[in-house]
């Protein structure tokens, strides 16, 4: 009854139960109308078999018969009914389960594989090692049909048509060095997001611009996406947890590539290891229904944490043979970490990414504009397109700027 108490403050109590009664009336619809049918179903084959037990009892006795023969068939009748029910029932069940499978064959069939041919790359187990990532004049669309039309338009170098307007990302160019912490900044609907979608091969790139994404000067277009994406550190914006009930060490670490001691010391890092010791322990189960807001961005931060552990403690053996420069930067993507957290939180989670990821390439979207100011490079975009980039200091004292205009309106908040 999460809530419960909010509903009860503001006199919300009896509309949510008449609402509820409504769509619980609704939901079970269908299956009050099935009981019916099914009972409808059992009365019309006792109906059957009592004119069957009827047509046979006259026969038995107007007819010279075996005794015992027709006993024994009238016990057998007694219980055709319900075995006649049975096999019915079960025909019934069957064609449903029929019909289920008909839909997963047309899914599968239906459902193109978002694999493209060219993804033959596997990349190996420490890429990426420099974390550099240049884009060069990118467009990039979430419709397949705009893709094929904008495909026409670069062709004929003509990327101003009415497509265009469609894309997601248009003829964007972006240098990232290793190690340096950029932050995408913009309005609604300006793209930040997709930029990170983009880089994890959610989003694909017009096939006239795929070969123009690298890292590490490999191209983004040929790495398999699913190995790619257990390569790049990536914290979403909308949270994502396992089926209620798994537990938080399985929550913390899918792969199960991790120990307890490490899950112990990445939730201790971000202040919910007290939290997770009163319910159970590790290797109890969880609801994520159970975390508030801002315990559920911590737990993704811990996620992300744990995997540059893992990813650090898999590369030991290299960093003693060959020094501290073996030690990888690798990527970390973010995507509005701070949208649902108060400020305390807020700097919190920027202290802990800025000492935890110290050597990595940082990629953040964010509303936050006072969070951004301590990184190195501000990215401001505006309808897909980047409008400026430069350091966060000079871009927010420059008269008549976009980044200013932004950092005014935030500031007004």
């Amino acid at each position: 009854m999460k809530g419960i108490a909010t509903f009860r403050a503001f006199g919300w109590k009896r509309n949510a139960i008449t609402l509820n009664n409504i769509f619980l009336d609704t939901s079970q619809r269908p299956a009050y109308l099935l009981a019916m049918i099914q009972r409808w179903l059992g009365f019309t084959l006792q109906l059957l078999v009592a004119g069957l037990a009827l047509v046979f009892v006259t026969l038995a006795t107007q007819l010279r018969s075996d005794t015992a023969f027709t006993s024994a068939s009238l016990s057998t009748l007694m219980s055709f009914g319900d075995q006649l029910s049975y096999v019915v029932k079960s025909y019934s069940m069957l064609e449903t389960s029929i019909g289920a499978v008909s839909r997963l064959k047309t899914f599968s069939d239906k459902v193109v594989s978002k694999k493209l041919e060219e993804e033959i790359v596997a990349p190996l187990r420490e890429w990426p090692v420099k974390g550099s990532i240049d884009i060069n004049h990118v467009s990039a669309s979430y419709d397949n049909a705009d893709v094929d039309s904008a495909r026409s338009l670069s062709e004929s170098s003509n990327t101003s048509g009415a497509s265009s307007k469609k894309l997601a990302i248009k003829n964007m160019s972006l240098s990232i060095a290793p190690g340096e912490k950029v932050a995408i900044c913009g309005s609604r609907g300006s793209g930040k997001s997709s930029t990170i979608l983009l880089l994890r091969k959610i989003l694909d790139s017009l096939p006239s611009t795929a070969e123009i994404i690298t890292i590490d000067s490999i191209p983004l277009h040929k790495f398999d996406r699913q190995i790619l994406r257990q390569h790049i550190i990536a914290i979403p914006q909308d949270p994502v947890f396992l089926p209620d009930g798994t537990s938080f060490q399985a929550n913390l670490d899918p792969y199960k590539a991790s120990t307890e001691s490490e899950c112990r010391a990445v939730l201790m890092t971000v202040g919910l290891w007290y939290f997770v010791e009163d319910r159970g322990g590790l290797a109890s189960g969880m609801s994520s229904d159970t975390l508030s807001a801002r315990q559920k961005q911590l737990f993704r931060l811990a996620r992300a944490i744990l995997q540059a552990r893992i990813r650090t403690r898999e590369r030991v053996a290299e960093f003693v043979e060959k020094g501290p420069g073996a030690i990888n930067r690798s990527i970390l993507l973010l995507d509005k970490v701070s949208s649902s957290v108060d400020q305390d939180t807020d700097r919190t989670m920027q202290s802990i990414i800025h000492k935890k990821f110290k050597e990595y390439t940082i990629i953040i979207v964010s509303h936050q504009l006072e969070m951004v100011i301590s990184f190195d490079t501000v990215v401001v975009m505006e309808k897909g397109k980047v409008v400026k980039a430069g350091p966060p200091k000079e871009l927010a004292n420059k008269k008549g700027g976009k980044f200013r205009e932004l950092w005014l309106v935030g500031n007004k908040r």
